[in-house]
Order: structure tokens, then sequence, then C-alpha cells
């Protein structure tokens, strides 16, 4: 369900083309499979479309489909299928740039940094791959850190489906699954079973927390769960009054070729508020700035409850979903969303943002240096100004999609991921810290104290990777001329390399900060020479410079 619900806030209208051409002796099975591909519902195309490569007119157009195979594999979290797709493309020389990507991406999922790397060197926009490539830089570093932490597969509440999202209200918890439990029978709807992975709609259960774990799970309310489709997940008050439920459209109209019902097109998320009162969950209320053009969901209130944070793709973020927040206002009404800036949003995807005390916030991120997936960050700040976010590394995030971190105090909570050696899709794992430990904290930030300036010669928007070869550890810069430069601060006695990532080549200054203080500042410059401007030849005659006349044809 994780995965589902991060792809609807993909707003692209669907494929609309067809494999017309293809297979006259295989009408049905090709026809079916471009339905399926065409209402998302990737796990059902996927088998079609391996059926219909093995005839001998699926062959003919085999480019075509094993490029949907590879796609409807990788939009439901499979992996290993969706790479031998890729690696078939590539093999056959019908790959494009999107797909190297693609590629590199699920090899990356699957802990082959190597492989993923070697792809991401050959995409065209080294800028969009810089944060890929410097997570593969890390992830051997980074797997090789000792474990003191051991995260509990919740065994009581996780099924052979998707469990995530698990959070507090008050002595439960309550978390999504989407394995239909027998609880939810009573929901009305076109359809039990979502296409795109064979599943059934999330829903909101309540489980009971006890010695050995989370268990004896339940329908957490009626009145919330009863729409057709995805339900989850929820953000509640400190009071347990107000339940923030993000809930997939279920009354947009979406247009559908009569002939090929049922719908075609993608269902915003949206935002609920229920109040509770007198025991019962009422009626709720729709979020004021809910769009029909764009997703909104993912709520975390602050500790405060006066500043409201959301995932979304609306108009203004820096692409794919963003962080933003709304603040509290005099009326008790909720301004407009503003965005979350620079050091949390990149051009790939935020999403699940969760609060903790002392105006921490932690949330999942696509964009930025990490192991594969959705790693999760935590920053400290409010509104729009926050610390740079750091990876919370192993055993928080691994090479597949981790997310949902939500601390109960500072030495546990829960987190949910679909790592392998779990029970199913998405699981639900807690974690406690030994009492020999610290409070959990996010990655210990170096004692930076060196000051670092570089000068940037960039003519477009460029990006910037600082890197800690030490600790195994970046920081993403993007500079906008005319500043051209940027400001940092360097642990002593650490090795460092400056990657800059310009629209045709990489530029690398390595150098380490030996016996060096915070009165000993670094300087450096990168600044390539321009490239060179091709003369064009002149034309052989004979003293003259004009160009030999053609003879004329008889």
């Amino acid at each position: 369900m994780r995965k589902t619900m991060i792809h609807y806030f993909t707003t692209g209208i669907l494929f609309c083309s067809t494999l017309a051409a293809v297979a006259q002796e295989q009408p049905s099975i090709s026809k079916t499979a471009d339905i399926r591909f065409r209402r998302e519902e990737y796990a059902q195309a996927a088998g079609l479309y391996e059926r219909l490569l093995r005839t001998r007119e699926g062959r003919k157009h085999a480019a075509e489909i094993k490029e949907r195979l590879a796609t409807s594999y990788r939009l439901y979290n499979q992996y290993e299928k969706a790479a031998y797709w890729y690696a078939q493309l590539l093999q056959d020389n019908t790959a494009t740039p999107e797909d190297r990507l693609h590629y590199g991406d699920m090899l990356k999922s699957l802990g082959r940094y190597d492989e993923a790397r070697q792809q991401y060197s050959q995409y065209p926009d080294q800028q969009r791959v810089a944060s890929r490539i410097a997570g593969c830089d890390s992830a051997a570093r980074w797997q090789g850190l000792p474990g003191a932490v051991n995260l509990k597969n919740e065994t009581g509440v996780n099924t052979g489906k998707n469990d995530w999202g698990a959070t507090w209200h008050g002595n439960h918890v309550v978390l999504v699954s989407d394995s239909v439990r027998r609880h939810v029978w009573y929901i009305k709807g076109p359809r039990r079973r979502y296409g795109r992975n064979n599943a059934g709609y999330g829903k909101l259960y309540e489980a009971e927390a006890g010695q050995s774990g989370i268990g004896y799970v339940k329908d957490f309310s009626s009145v919330i769960n009863n729409y057709p489709y995805h339900v989850g997940p929820v953000c509640f008050t400190p009071g347990g009054d107000t339940a923030y439920v993000t809930v997939t459209d279920p009354a947009r109209r979406i247009p559908y070729d009569k002939k090929e019902r049922p719908v075609y097109g993608t269902r915003h998320l949206k935002l609920l508020v229920f109040v509770r009162q007198n025991d019962q969950w009422q009626a709720p209320v729709p979020f004021p700035y809910n769009s029909n053009d764009y997703s909104i969901g993912h709520a975390a209130l602050n500790e405060g409850g006066n500043i409201l944070y959301v995932a979304s793709d609306m108009p203004g973020g820096s692409g794919g979903t963003d962080i933003w927040y709304c603040e509290k206002q005099a009326d008790n009404s909720w301004g407009k969303p503003q965005n979350g800036g620079p050091e949390l949003n990149t051009a790939d995807d935020e999403a699940f943002p969760v609060t903790g005390a002392g105006d921490r916030l932690y949330y999942a991120s696509k964009g930025k240096a990490g192991l594969g997936g959705y790693d999760v960050f935590a920053a400290s700040g409010n509104r729009a100004a926050w610390t740079t976010p750091v990876n919370l590394l192993p055993p928080f995030n691994s090479s597949t999609d981790d997310f949902c971190y939500v601390p109960q105090t500072s030495r546990e909570g829960f987190i949910s991921s679909n790592r392998p050696g779990g029970r199913g899709g998405d699981d639900i794992y807690s974690f406690n810290l030994p009492p020999a430990l610290p409070e959990l904290q996010p990655l210990p930030v170096p004692l930076l104290r060196i000051p670092l300036t570089v000068d940037i010669c960039a003519r477009t928007a460029t990006c910037v990777y600082l890197y800690n070869k030490t600790r195994g550890m970046g920081w993403c810069y993007m500079i906008m001329p005319p500043s051209e430069k940027i400001e940092a601060k360097l642990e002593p006695d650490a090795a460092y390399v400056i990657r800059v990532y310009y629209p045709d080549h990489v530029e690398s200054v390595e150098f380490d900060t030996k016996n060096m203080n915070e009165n000993t500042p670094v300087s450096k410059s990168i600044c390539p020479a321009p490239p060179a401007v091709k003369e064009t030849p002149p034309y052989p005659s004979k003293g003259h410079g004009h160009p030999p006349k053609k003879k004329r044809k008889k």
C-alpha cells in the first residue's frame, strides 16, 4: 500500500497508445494487457505481457512489450523482475536514457551499488543523478557501520500484504493494512482489490500494545474506513480527538472508455478532518486546500499544534512531491500551504513527514544521497527554516524503501519498510535503544569548525556536492548564477571531495583538513575553461574566400 500511496501523486495522463498491430492471433491478450496498463493495474498487465511475449506475433513487437514489462514491475515494487527487463532492453539496444535511469534505480534498490553507479554514470544529465551516485559511494561504508540498534518485525500485525504507517492513538497503535481483514467487509465500493498490486485497498486498523509487541488487530472506525478506495495514513492531535486522514478521492469523476470500463486516470489524495464527539467519530470536513488538480496528504502536526506539514505535488514545488506546511490562523483555520524549502525538498519525491520532540522532522526522500528508494532523514527547525537533513543510516535505512519513522519517545518507535526478510510487502518494525546507548539522535553531525569557501564558474543552475570521505556523508548545494559560491564548515582531520556537476561533465577537487583549525580557512576555485569554439575552415579556393561553385548538370 505504501507504494500505491506514493504513486497517487503522479498526475500525468496515463498512456493512451495501444499495441494495435500486435498479435492478430492473440487479440484478447494484447488488448486486455494494454487496458490493464492504462488503468495502472500493473500486476495484471505484467502477467498478460509476459504471456504475449511468448507468442510469435508478440515477439515482433518485443521492444514495446519489454518496456511495459519493466515499467509495470517497477511501479509495483518488483525490483528483481524490473531490473531483468530493463537489462533486456539495454541488451537489445532499445533502451532510452530514462530506461537506463530506472535500471540504475532498480539495481540500487537491490543493493547492487557498483552496477547502479555504472548505469548512472552513463545518464546524460549528471546533475540529476548526482545524489544517486553519492548514495552508491556511501552505501558500502554505511552498511559496514556497527549495528547498535535492532529492528523487530511486528509479526502480530504484519501479513503477507502491505502493513505500514504505525502511529500511537492513546494506548493503542493505529496502522494501515491492505490485507482485506474480515473486520471491514461492510465497505461498499465498485471493487475490493487494487489492480496495481492485486492487493486490497488499504484501511485503518487498531492494535493493542503488549509485552511481546503489538497485535489483536481490529477495525479502527467504520465512519473513517467506509470509503471505496484507500484510507490512511492518519495523524492525531495531541488529545487524540481530531484525526487528519489521507484518502484516495472517492468522489472524483474520471472519464473512461465506455467499451473498456471501468475508470482510467489518476485519483488524487485528499485530506479529511474527523472530530471525535461522544465517543464517536463524526462526519469529516474536507481540508480547505484539497484539489482535483494535485494530491495533498500524509499530514503531521508539530508539538504546539499550530503547524501542519503535508506532502503534495501542488504547483510551485521543487519537483515530484514536496513537504509543505500550513500555519494555524487566529480564527483556528489553516493558512495557505507554503513550501518547506530547499533544505528539505529536491527535484525527486519527498513524503511521509512525521514530527518529533524539539522541532524535529522525520521524512522520506528519494532525492538525497541514500541507500536506495526512500531513505528516512531527520532535520531540526520549522516552517521553511531547517538544518541540513541527516540520513538515519542502517538499520533504519536499507537499499529498499524505508519511511514513516514514528518516534514514540527519544529511545523507541516504529518504522515501515519493504526490506528483504519481512513477512510480505511493507512491514512495520519497532525499535528500542539499549540503555547503554545515548538517546536516539540522527546521524551525529561532526564538529564542523573550519570555514570553507568555494568559487564556482557556472553559467546555469549547477549542483555542487561536498562529500566527507572520512565519515561517508555529504551535502548537496544548488547554486544559481550570479551567486556562484558556496560557504560551509569542515571537520578537522577529514578527507573531502567537491564535485561540480556541469551539464556536460563533472569537475572534482580532493583535499583534506589535516593539521587545520578554525583559524585556517580553506578556499577552493573550480572554474574549467569554457569549451573551445571551433572555427569553420576556409573553403579551398584559388586565393578567394568563397566556396567553389557547383557544376551544373547538363
